[in-house]
């Protein structure tokens, strides 16, 4: 917490590409003052649709290694980034 702001890292997990790399992500997002971290599956689309995504399992594993690191926010299915309000369901975005 660094100016009265929580700062969450959203990171996609991205087998094949970015999966050695998330527990780098954590230690340096922590190092610069991040409260916690979502560690999000891919959502194969566009340029990155021959990709699959992270089984639940493999998610769980590098979530469990990062929260030695960093808090880890492991309750929301998927986040969006033009998703606004408060966490459980009381989504403004239409606001």
């Amino acid at each position: 917490m660094g100016n009265g702001v929580i700062v969450k890292v959203n990171t996609v997990l991205i087998p094949g590409i970015n999966d050695q790399h998330i527990l780098e992500i954590a230690k340096k997002v922590k190092e610069l003052g991040a409260y916690t971290q979502n560690i999000m599956p891919l959502i194969p689309q566009h340029r990155l649709a021959h990709i699959s995504p992270p089984t639940p399992e493999e998610r769980k594993k590098i979530q469990a290694e990062c929260s030695k690191i960093i808090p880890q926010m492991c309750h929301c299915r998927q986040c969006r980034a033009d998703a606004c309000g408060k966490l459980g369901g009381d989504d403004r975005h239409g606001e």
